[in-house]
């Protein structure tokens, strides 16, 4: 009696769909998807080793003041990115500007006293020459009358007489003489005294350029120390300046694993936070000791020109140690949903099946699936919306 009752809405059902002219539609086919498939299967790639490290700058300056006295003005802010000769600062000038008008006005009363002492050197040898010329004519003189004095054409006290004007011309020759060497002594002086005023006109400056600090290389404010009217000493940090290009990561390794360190070994780098980005490095540097506490050893990574990564972020060296065997597909074949995921394989009745998997990033293209699959399953190469589970798939070659 139950299976009458059953079919008897069925029956009445039928019967008004003919009343109303309209026959029942059968029911369609499901449709199905075309997609390319792959076989799980291992491959033999790199063996490597992960050492921790974080991004640095090539350069760090820490730009601090050279003088006493106060801040005047601040023209970057902490993140600004500057080129090299940029004006970061400027500081008091005043004393310093003091002192170059001191040291412009020793150089002034130098040069003058200089050419008053060119004028005396030249005045003196002027003299001398004269003194020379009368010696000379004195010499000559007492020796013509020498003779006639012999040939006793002329009296003693001629001779006498023209004794004494030799005399007198070569003590005025001495005199003269000794003139020219003092004036080129004061003409020595003064030069050295010219020499000195430049050099303390040089100081003035480099006290005068020591208030107006730059960047001295291209590169980002990472530390902004000061501020306008900021009291400032020898030594008391302005700016910190990194630079931008060509940047760097310190990573540390196990001392056991050191060994596989050398100098231009090539690594890849991966940031945790975005597996899918994998850059290319070089180690450049190792440090030859192990830290006591961590017992590790400490190395640089070379990055390119064109990687950019904030100052201090964490990231992952990988290092190659040999070979191993892993399973790889396509990044376009996994499929995140919240916080699993999966792939989509093709069962036995050609079926699309979502199967949970563990997997990591290798490398930008692929992902390396460490549970989940067998080898030798079927999985979808490549996702699209319509593949979802249970879907019928058309399977291309």
């Amino acid at each position: 009696m139950r299976t009458i009752h059953l079919a008897l809405p069925i029956v009445a059902g039928a019967l008004l769909l003919a009343a109303c002219g309209e026959s029942p539609k059968p029911a369609t086919a499901p449709k199905s998807v075309q997609v390319g498939v792959i076989t799980a299967r291992s491959e033999s790639v790199a063996a490597i080793v992960e050492a921790p490290g974080t991004v640095q700058p090539r350069d760090r300056v820490v730009l601090s003041s050279q003088i006493n006295g106060f801040v005047r003005e601040v023209r970057v802010r902490a993140g600004d990115t500057v080129a090299a000769g940029h004006v970061l600062v400027t500081l008091d000038a005043r004393d310093a500007e003091s002192q170059k008008a001191m040291a412009q006005a020793s150089i002034e009363e130098a040069q003058a006293a200089l050419a008053e002492a060119r004028k005396g050197a030249q005045m003196a040898q002027s003299m001398r020459i004269a003194a020379k010329a009368s010696a000379d004519l004195a010499v000559g003189t007492y020796a013509r009358y020498q003779k006639l004095y012999e040939a006793r054409s002329v009296s003693p006290q001629e001779l006498d007489e023209v004794r004494a004007r030799r005399d007198g011309a070569a003590a005025d020759l001495a005199v003269k003489e000794a003139m020219v060497a003092a004036a080129e002594d004061r003409l020595r002086q003064v030069e050295a005294r010219i020499s000195q005023a430049n050099a303390q006109s040089r100081r003035a400056d480099v006290y005068v350029s020591w208030t107006v600090v730059k960047a001295p290389s291209s590169g980002r404010i990472v530390e902004r120390n000061v501020d306008p009217g900021s009291a400032i000493f020898p030594g008391s940090p302005l700016i910190t300046l990194e630079s931008t290009s060509r940047p760097q990561i310190l990573a540390s390794l196990p001392t056991t694993d050191s060994g596989r360190l050398r100098n231009g070994l090539e690594v890849r780098v991966r940031i945790p936070d975005q597996p899918q980005t994998l850059v290319q490095g070089r180690v450049s540097e190792i440090t030859p000791l192990s830290t006591p506490g961590s017992h590790t050893v400490q190395f640089k990574v070379d990055l390119p020109s064109d990687f950019s990564a904030v100052s201090g972020t964490f990231v992952k060296v990988e290092i190659s140690v040999g070979t191993r065997q892993a399973l790889l597909v396509p990044v376009q074949a996994i499929r995140e949903a919240g916080q699993l995921t999966g792939v989509f394989v093709a069962d036995v009745s050609a079926k699309a099946r979502f199967r949970l998997v563990k997997a990591t990033a290798y490398d930008p293209d692929r992902v390396e699936l460490l549970a989940g699959i067998e080898p030798g399953e079927r999985i979808i190469a490549k996702l699209t919306d319509q593949i979802t589970d249970g879907v019928l798939l058309e399977i291309r070659p």
